[in-house]
């Protein structure tokens, strides 16, 4: 179905049902509409009556959205952020207040923070928190406005961005190839240290099959829960890791570490831009921003 714009509703209906679906209370609506409760409930009542179904179901006295109520808020919120945001660029102002960006440590310090420049040059006026975290389960924190994770898309009642996949390959300090027993062969290997970014290996595992290593004896083993860690690590020389493009392009560029072999294997995870059901302008900013930053960077590394 194909909706007009001269028919869609008011917006002073969608205002005051944004209100009311995120407070869940036609009070609480009213008080930051500074209008009466009866012209929000009339303004709710007008819009169910244009739209031809019921938005709200009432428990006692409690508002409880329907399941198009809650897709109209998700609807509406974009709608009415972009709209803001459109008008203060109209009007030269600046996107200003306070971004929490919840990211795994390792994905901020190498890829990100060299970046964030390019970001401060948009939104000059915009309090940036950078938090560190790589927990699935903090990514929609009620602290947080948006969050990077690696991993599966688990989340529910948000909008899920895919950034990147990724491919990983062996990374090590320089000297590994160059001090015995060295990084001729693949056989080699044998005689290393290979530092696990899970307790079992299985992402070694994987790399070891597809490069034909399968049954190969498995040499020593350093496990850190911290990717950040693991990098660190590899540069001071206590073992292979292994890394992207993401994680350490930066390194490899530097000469910090080094590619002893070329083969990759795909990563059964990927990068993701987890945004809550209610954004700010400046959120909306920064995810776009990541998110062209991110198609740049995969179409250059290709």
């Amino acid at each position: 179905m194909k909706i007009r714009k001269r028919h869609l509703p008011p917006l002073n209906a969608i205002r005051a049902f944004e209100a009311a679906a995120r407070h869940l209370h036609l009070g609480k609506a009213a008080e930051e509409l500074s209008v009466t409760h009866g012209a929000v409930s009339k303004q709710i009542g007008n819009l169910e009556d244009h739209l031809g179904f019921p938005l709200f179901e009432r428990a006692g006295n409690r508002l409880v959205l329907t399941e198009r109520g809650r897709k109209l808020l998700a609807a509406s919120n974009t709608a009415l952020d972009q709209l803001g945001y459109a008008i203060a660029r109209l009007d030269g102002a600046a996107v200003e207040g306070e971004l929490r960006l919840s990211v795994p440590p390792a994905f901020g310090a190498n890829w990100l923070i060299p970046r964030l420049a390019q970001f401060r040059k948009q939104a000059p006026a915009l309090r940036l928190q950078l938090l560190a975290s790589d927990r699935p389960e903090d990514a929609l924190d009620k602290d947080v406005d948006l969050a990077v994770r690696f991993g599966k898309p688990v989340w529910r009642d948000c909008t899920v961005r895919l950034l990147a996949h990724v491919r990983y390959f062996p990374v090590c300090s320089p000297s590994l190839l160059n001090e015995p027993p060295g990084l001729a062969t693949l056989g080699d290997l044998a005689f290393h240290t290979l530092l696990l970014d899970d307790p079992a290996g299985e992402n070694w595992k994987r790399w070891l099959d597809h490069a034909g290593l399968r049954d190969a004896e498995a040499p020593n083993t350093i496990y850190f829960e911290d990717f950040a860690h693991i990098l660190a690590a590899a540069r001071e020389g206590l073992g292979l890791c292994l890394g992207d493009m993401i994680t350490t392009g930066a390194d490899l560029a530097a000469g910090r570490l080094v590619r002893p072999f070329e083969q990759s294997v795909e990563g059964l995870a990927a990068y993701f831009l987890i945004e809550p059901s209610v954004t700010s302008p400046a959120a909306r900013l920064f995810a776009d921003w990541l998110q062209a930053e991110m198609v740049s960077f995969v179409r250059n590394i290709h």
